[in-house]
């Protein structure tokens, strides 16, 4: 009877908890570069139509290729729509990287999915290195003064869109006080110059490394280390030369005082040998008129 009672409290408290719905996850696609790509429209219906756009949002996109009424098109050869909906892109580039959208659309309804397209590409002549370090070292050991906010650039030339830099301090990922910006190189239309800054304040000596995500398709996972250790000063500087008004590191006047009080305690030791020369020398004379006048005596 008491457990009963017991479990209808609990259930009543558990619905009295909030329900949390976990938002769905956004699909995605890995393909790679050089490769055909084959991407599924994530829609639950079939639809007579299918439109795919490329964009951050679907107010700012642009159309990419598209199925309508049986026909399709494209803006370029490289891309092609299937009946249901299915889109195909022929020796992917990094360029083909980004956001996409596919809407089916019938006479009865349409629906929107989004999805993510990344590129895993071989970039020959992409560099990694911290500013700290210089560009052909993996490793270092700078001189930074601990005492003070230190600011971290590291720099990935060359890279695939699709890269991304994450600092770590040993195995925990540093996820705060990081800023990073992306440039497109002119050189090469294809690669991006990254920049992650990362700004922090170490009391201790610590080892620090900056990586690539995801890893690269034929290089595997690149990475930095830089290791920040308090410098110990080293003293250069010559013993200052003895001030004039000091004398063997004391000044003038105690050093004047201490030569005359040796000088009077040297005057005053060789008084008291004279006067005892001088009582030795008398007690010389005395000692035989005494023995005489004893004699004498007897």
């Amino acid at each position: 009877m008491k457990m009963d009672i017991i479990l209808r409290i609990l259930c009543m408290l558990f619905s009295l908890l909030p329900v949390v719905e976990a938002e769905p996850l956004k699909p995605s696609v890995l393909a790679l570069e050089g490769d055909a790509a084959e991407i599924v429209c994530p829609t639950i219906e079939s639809y007579e139509s299918y439109f795919w756009r490329k964009g951050d949002s679907i107010e700012d996109s642009t159309a990419v290729a598209s199925f309508v009424d049986g026909v399709h098109r494209a803006d370029a050869k490289k891309y092609a729509v299937t009946a249901n909906g299915t889109f195909f892109i022929k020796n992917v580039t990094t360029k083909d990287e980004g956001n996409y959208f596919c809407r089916g659309v019938s006479d009865i309804s349409s629906s929107t999915v989004e999805i993510m397209v990344y590129v895993q590409a071989s970039l020959q002549n992409f560099e990694l290195s911290i500013d700290h370090c210089g560009t052909e070292s993996s490793s270092c050991s700078p001189n930074i003064d601990l005492s003070k906010p230190i600011e971290l650039i590291c720099r990935g030339k060359n890279a695939s869109p699709s890269v991304k830099l994450k600092w770590f301090n040993g195995s925990r990922e540093i996820e705060s006080n990081i800023s990073v910006a992306k440039y497109d190189q002119k050189n090469a239309p294809s690669s991006t110059m990254i920049i992650s800054t990362l700004k922090v304040v170490y009391r201790t000596p610590v080892t620090l490394t900056c990586q690539v995500e995801p890893k690269s398709r034929t290089d595997g996972c690149r990475f930095v280390n830089i290791r920040l250790e308090q410098p110990v000063p080293i003293t250069t500087e010559e013993p200052p030369a003895p001030d004039q008004d000091h004398f063997y590191g004391l000044p003038f006047a105690a050093a004047i005082l201490v030569i005359v009080i040796m000088c009077m305690l040297m005057v005053m030791l060789m008084l008291m040998l004279m006067q005892r020369s001088f009582i030795d020398r008398r007690e010389s004379r005395t000692t035989p008129r005494s023995r005489a006048e004893e004699t004498s005596f007897t």
